[in-house]
């Protein structure tokens, strides 16, 4: 049973699917251990009345052994494959059985509907079907079904027999076609199972348990698939506080989904978006004990998953989602039997779901009891986000407050205030700082015969060679319509004047790429120990202004001569 929730959990549509051959080392390598050791994870039952259930695990562990010695000796599958097709050949009677215990009635469906309904590998069904069919499988190889069945005679020889067996007149037949190799075959499958039973504490020496089924107390929760439930708690909050000093919305949903598996018991947790215009949900971050990849991150759900999806917005509480068998949708693409799906961000204009799930454990849902602590996390999430986002929109606000929107440079008052602070450090280090003043030339004309469009385009063209040109330690800014301030820190008159002629070299030929006249005069000025901000920029002015009265498109100096 945990082989068969271990193959669901690997083999669901979601992920990429795997190649065989189908081995349970291959499964708990695509899964991890720490899938293997969850689907392992089964509590403590009582053993009164399950008489028939260990008649049938004997005989499915004796098949597997067998399967694999008879598939190791003729080399007509691999060995480890053939132990796993040994483990669910018994899967007809496991049904019948369990239907039985649970609900009293025979098992709905055939074994192919039940095959089809766990999302089981292609490959794996038809060898499966291929054993217990009477028409050819083309799909499966044909060593298969002999294999098997020789498998599982061998196990009922060696004394597993299953608790509901072939007819007597059948075994008769059987029998007497027995030779003295398969008999011996079956004395060493036995010693093999008690010394694998032995190995793990079990003894085949033991009376049965309860022999009656009919007879036997039930305990109406008591559910042989099931794990040991973990109880939610307010320490799922807890753990999420520190999101509040995160800066992406990755690292909270990752924190999130984390949480619903470390304390709210589910096996899987993912973080999807639905695009109510499209009807489609998108999958951003999955949480399942696995490092595997999530392969087709779109689904869509069915009527019944939208309109639950659709309720669960409007009440603000989770919502619990069950298969259709009969309809494709998100459970199905998840390979879950039900899933309890926990709204956040509503009030976005793309919301967001929670989906939780225990198909791994194949322990129920409880919505009632669990909708609670669900709902908390749901909306810490959601207060994590809105607080994620408004942070962003505070930074947005700050950064436009300091920015030009046209050239993306820092505005006059950022770029005044970076000069103040460079010209108090200058004076305290006594080191050098020098500013230009750049204009462009004629930039009215400009205007006037291409257009301002045409010189909002010169503007940009310019700021993106002061970016690619000027360090990022120096302050480049708008302060005004055509001119720019830029600020040189720890910057000779000497090197600043290099700086400069490239400048305007560089502007002439940016105009010349886009087919406009751009051109600009600059000025320099380097700090003195008496200077102010306002001194400091009327002799960078100044200097700009015999650019201008020189010709233009060159560069003048305003410094204090040795």
């Amino acid at each position: 049973l945990a082989v068969v929730r271990l193959l669901r959990a690997t083999a669901a549509p979601v992920y990429a699917p795997l190649q065989g051959p189908w081995t349970i080392g291959a499964l708990v390598q695509a899964g991890g251990s720490a899938l293997a050791r969850r689907a392992m994870d089964v509590p403590v039952a009582d053993v009164t009345g399950t008489a028939a259930m260990r008649k049938l695990w004997l005989h499915s562990l004796a098949t597997a052994q067998a399967a694999r010695a008879i598939a190791h000796d003729a080399g007509v599958l691999d060995p480890e494959e053939a132990y796993l097709l040994g483990l669910l050949h018994d899967l007809p009677q496991w049904l019948h059985l369990l239907s039985l215990r649970q609900t009293g009635a025979p098992p709905e469906g055939t074994l192919g509907d039940w095959l089809r309904h766990w999302q089981l590998p292609t490959a794996l069904c038809a060898r499966l079907l291929a054993a217990h069919s009477n028409a050819d499988e083309h799909d499966a190889p044909a060593a298969t079904k002999p294999l098997l069945e020789n498998a599982a005679l061998l196990a009922e020889l060696a004394g597993f027999d299953p608790p509901h067996g072939i007819p007597a007149a059948e075994r008769l037949m059987q029998l007497e076609g027995v030779d003295r190799a398969q008999w011996i075959a079956a004395q060493r499958l036995r010693r093999d199972v008690e010394h694998t039973l032995a190995a793990i504490g079990l003894d085949l020496a033991l009376p049965e348990p309860d022999q009656g089924l009919g007879s036997a107390e039930f305990v109406p929760a008591l559910d042989c698939l099931s794990a040991q439930p973990l109880p939610g708690t307010p320490d799922v909050v807890l753990s999420l506080l520190g999101c509040t000093r995160w800066t992406s919305y990755h690292s909270i949903l990752t924190a999130g989904t984390a949480a619903a598996l470390r304390h709210l018991g589910f096996d899987r947790a993912c973080y999807v978006t639905w695009c109510r215009d499209s009807g489609r949900i998108a999958i951003r971050t999955k949480t399942d004990l696995s490092n595997r990849r999530v392969h087709a991150r779109e689904a869509l759900p069915n009527s019944a998953e939208t309109a639950s999806l659709l309720a669960a917005l409007d009440c603000e509480r989770p919502v619990l989602l069950r298969r259709d068998r009969d309809r494709s949708g998100i459970l199905q693409h998840f390979a879950m039997d039900e899933a309890m799906a926990v709204p956040i961000n509503r009030t976005f204009g793309t919301p967001a779901f929670l989906l939780l799930d225990r198909t791994l454990s194949a322990r129920p849902i409880d919505l009632p009891s669990e909708s609670e602590s669900a709902t908390m996390l749901g909306m810490t999430l959601t207060l994590l986000n809105e607080n994620l986002l408004l942070k962003r929109r505070q930074q947005r606000a700050a950064k436009f407050a300091v920015t030009d929107p046209l050239t993306r440079l820092f505005n006059r008052r950022q770029g005044v205030q970076t000069l103040d602070q460079e010209l108090a450090r200058s004076v305290r280090s006594d080191r050098s700082l020098t500013v230009l003043m750049l204009d462009l030339d004629d930039f009215k004309k400009i205007n006037d015969t291409y257009g301002h469009l045409r010189g909002d385009v010169a503007l940009r063209t310019t700021a993106d060679v002061l970016r690619k040109t000027l360090r990022k330690s120096d302050t480049i800014c708008r302060y005004g319509g055509e001119e720019f301030l830029v600020v040189l820190p720890e910057t000779a008159a000497e090197d600043a004047s290099i700086l400069a002629a490239r400048l305007f070299v560089a502007i002439e030929a940016a105009g010349a790429d886009i087919g406009l006249p751009t051109t600009a005069s600059i000025g320099l000025a380097s700090a003195r120990p008496s200077d102010s901000v306002e001194t400091l920029l009327a002799r960078a002015d100044h200097a700009l202004y015999a650019s201008k009265s020189l010709g233009r498109n060159r560069f003048s100096v305003d410094v204090e001569p040795d």
